[in-house]
């Protein structure tokens, strides 16, 4: 993708890194096939008195030459920092390595490539990095790459009048060294009072985005002001100032306690001056006064200042240091207007209490919720719905929503969602409710069996971010389809999710590590393993157990009557179930189920955990295997044990499917009593087979079947030629697929003749 540039990628990386005012010099290196190599010389602020000895205690100099690899894949690649052979290793954030190689420096508290692209110019980025790399210079000089204190107690502002809602972590996190100033696009609500900003009975509430506005003059749609029932609201921007840097190079520190006595503008900038945000307010000003150069707007409309005071500790309750100040102020830009605030200095200003906006962060916080990797859910109905919501006012990021669905009247019985009767597609709706929790979830309302072979298409509903996707469709040919996918394809761990008995009951799946148990797997290993008659009775209920079905996307609208009290309660159990193995993230796959107790609200849950399954090439028709619970090679274990000088066997029970080209076996009958068993052969008897083959079958809620038959050989050699005629006997006597399994000492057989499939 980046072509054979190299030298031109070089060049102009160079020109950008020296463009900081902190690169003294650089120079090409190198360029080859295999990229290019650059050195900076970066000069590195720290103490006078260690500029005089020329390094700092530790060892870092004043000026450092540091070297930039760029790869092939440049710019589609991050550039590669590495220091000087000798430079001190005993410092944190730097990354592993062996001491034959340079030290290279951790700069970025996550993905350096995804920072690198997120400047979106190439040389934006290329500065950026530089500044990172500047920045770990100078503290590790300092000896401050991690610092410690015991918090700052920000400024009281819960009792003002007038509120910004903004991101708090997220303005905090464009903070640097070098004083700037950043502009969002907000919106405004006022109520109360006569509109204007200083009436005492009105209050003004701010929403600032995270979208940046430019300010440019021809910009017309960045401020608006509407007024409807007594209410004004429109258009508007919010600036983020943060302080410069001292003419020593040292950050400015605001380390004293300052009370808000913010009235005017003129106190304002004083504010602004003794935080170190004296010049990036003065230059917003001026641009804010060039966009309204020719533009009229006869009404008031409040701008939001957030001037960012850079204390000496950690902020109580925070990790960081960055006390966010908030204020409001009315532009006017009436018609022969002499300046856009009409008093000038004297315009008033007024403090604003500090809310932050809905995001998943903040969530998680008050929710007291674990942080959990992001989540794709797959099926937006009742089930669905709810779970999403329980997970994402919980702080879980929903990366992805997939319904092919329309949201009706009648889903307002038990969705999560309230909706005109001319609502949209599920998926999409769902989505916009996530949205007014700080989420943007990816949308998918395409058919998830057709979709989810097509790698494109697989990529909307599964995406990279998502460690776990969440089936709630309760269809069969989802949950097969999905039993397709390899963890190479998709990196998320599938779960599965439904009610039955009337909402009584509920089930949570959760594969295996790697895909193994699948969730077909686990399927059949519920059905096999159940025993409470309480269990039994709803599990496989004819009318509305989960063989016939299931509530959500698949479901009948109105085949299973319950409240949305009963979904919602054990929806809200199955997600904190979700979010235990989420957790834990072991290994082995899980069942969980669910059941309320007749005539009480008492819940009774069950945890199975589900080993890997022993998967198994079947010889003869091409692409088969067959996938034997680990319970089962236990059984067949105990019993080659018992007749350790005869081979022995008996029948196998579970499932076959032609789309997944799967036998799964999840139980065996043992051999009848007119069973032959000899050194060299195993003769299967039919004494009473065929009976206790349906009463097995009735037990499963008829979900499992005869599948074929097992035998044991004594020595390590697979399918004889009496094996192979039985397999042929079988093909011929039976429509659906049947193996034969063989037990060696040390190793597996499965064998089906060709004819039984057709």
């Amino acid at each position: 993708m980046a072509g054979n540039d190299f030298r031109g990628h070089a060049e102009r990386f160079l020109a950008a890194a020296l463009r900081h005012p902190e690169c003294r010099g650089g120079r090409l290196v190198s360029v080859d096939a295999g990229g290019s190599r650059i050195e900076l010389d970066l000069n590195v602020e720290m103490p006078l008195q260690f500029k005089v000895d020329g390094a700092s205690p530790n060892g870092v100099r004043v000026v450092e030459t540091v070297n930039v690899r760029l790869w092939p894949s440049y710019p589609w690649s991050s550039p590669s920092f590495s220091l000087r052979m000798d430079f001190p290793r005993d410092l944190p954030h730097v990354q592993p390595g062996p001491v034959t190689e340079p030290p290279r420096p951790c700069l970025i508290d996550g993905n350096q490539r995804e920072y690198f692209f997120q400047f979106g110019l190439v040389e934006l980025g290329i500065f950026n990095l530089v500044h990172q790399l500047i920045l770990w210079l100078q503290r590790a000089a300092e000896g401050t790459l991690i610092h410690h204190g015991r918090g700052w107690e920000p400024t009281l502002r819960r009792d003002l009048n007038d509120v910004i809602a903004l991101n708090a972590e997220a303005c905090r996190a464009v903070v640097d060294r070098n004083g700037e100033y950043r502009v969002f696009k907000s919106t405004f609500f006022r109520s109360g009072g006569d509109g204007s900003l200083v009436d005492k009975q009105g209050t003004t509430w701010l929403d600032v985005s995270q979208t940046q506005a430019a300010l440019k003059r021809d910009d017309k749609k960045l401020f608006g002001r509407n007024t409807r029932d007594g209410y004004w609201f429109g258009d508007t921007v919010s600036c983020l100032v943060w302080p410069d840097k001292k003419p020593s190079g040292d950050e400015f520190v605001a380390a004293a306690y300052m009370p808000e006595t913010v009235d005017t503008l003129a106190r304002l900038k004083e504010r602004a001056n003794e935080l170190g945000c004296g010049r990036g307010l003065d230059v917003f000003l001026e641009n804010l006064d060039r966009c309204w150069q020719g533009y009229v707007l006869e009404a008031p409309v409040p701008i939001g200042i957030i001037l960012c005071a850079r204390r000496p500790e950690h902020l109580v309750g925070s990790v960081s240091n960055i006390e966010l100040l908030p204020y409001l102020v009315d532009i006017k830009a009436m018609k022969g207007r002499a300046a856009l605030f009409a008093a000038g200095d004297a315009e008033p200003v007024v403090p604003a209490m500090q809310i932050d906006a809905t995001n998943p962060t903040l969530l998680r916080d008050v929710s007291g919720a674990p942080e959990l990797a992001p989540v794709s859910m797959l099926g937006c109905g009742s089930v669905g719905s709810k779970m999403a919501m329980h997970l994402a006012r919980s702080g879980v990021t929903i990366s992805a929503v997939s319904d092919n669905g329309m949201l009706r009247p009648h889903n307002m019985a038990r969705h999560a969602l309230a909706r005109a009767s001319f609502a949209g597609s599920k998926a999409k709706e769902l989505a916009s409710e996530l949205g007014l929790l700080g989420q943007s979830p990816a949308v998918h309302d395409g058919d998830l069996v057709a979709d989810l072979p097509k790698n494109e298409q697989r990529k909307m509903f599964l995406p990279k971010d998502a460690r776990y996707a969440v089936n709630t469709t309760a269809s069969l040919a989802v949950r097969e389809a999905l039993s397709t996918i390899g963890s190479k394809q998709a990196k998320a761990r599938f779960a599965e999710a439904a009610l039955f008995g009337r909402g009584d009951g509920g089930f949570l799946l959760f594969e295996g590590a790697a895909r193994n148990p699948t969730l077909c797997d686990l399927t059949d290993e519920l059905n096999a393993t159940v025993t409470d008659d309480r269990v039994r009775k709803l599990l496989f209920d004819p009318e509305f157990g989960l063989t016939e079905i299931q509530i959500g996307q698949g479901c009948g609208s109105l085949t299973m009557p319950m409240t949305d009290m009963r979904l919602s309660a054990m929806t809200a159990a199955l997600t904190e179930e979700l979010v235990g193995l989420m957790q834990a993230d072991e290994d082995p796959g899980c069942i969980v189920v669910g059941t309320r107790a007749e005539g009480s609200s008492n819940t009774t849950w069950t945890h199975e955990r589900v080993a890997p399954f022993e998967v198994v090439t079947i010889e003869g028709p091409q692409g088969w295997t067959v996938r034997a619970s680990s319970r089962v090679m236990t059984k067949i274990a105990e019993e080659v044990a018992r007749y350790p000088t005869v081979e022995t066997g008996g029948v196998l029970i579970g499932t076959c499917s032609a789309r997944l080209r799967t036998i799964i076996v999840v139980d065996l009958i043992e051999a009848p009593p007119d069973s032959e068993r000899s050194a060299t052969r195993f003769v299967l008897g039919t004494a009473g087979l065929k009976a206790a083959i349906k009463v097995r079958h009735r037990a499963s809620g008829g979900t499992l079947f005869d599948v074929g038959t097992w035998h044991s050989h004594l020595a390590d050699q697979g399918p004889s030629a009496l094996d192979r005629a039985t397999a042929r006997q079988l093909a011929a006597e039976r429509p659906p697929p049947s193996v034969l399994l063989i037990q060696a000492p040390t190793r597996l057989y499965a064998l089906m003749h060709d004819g039984a499939i057709k």
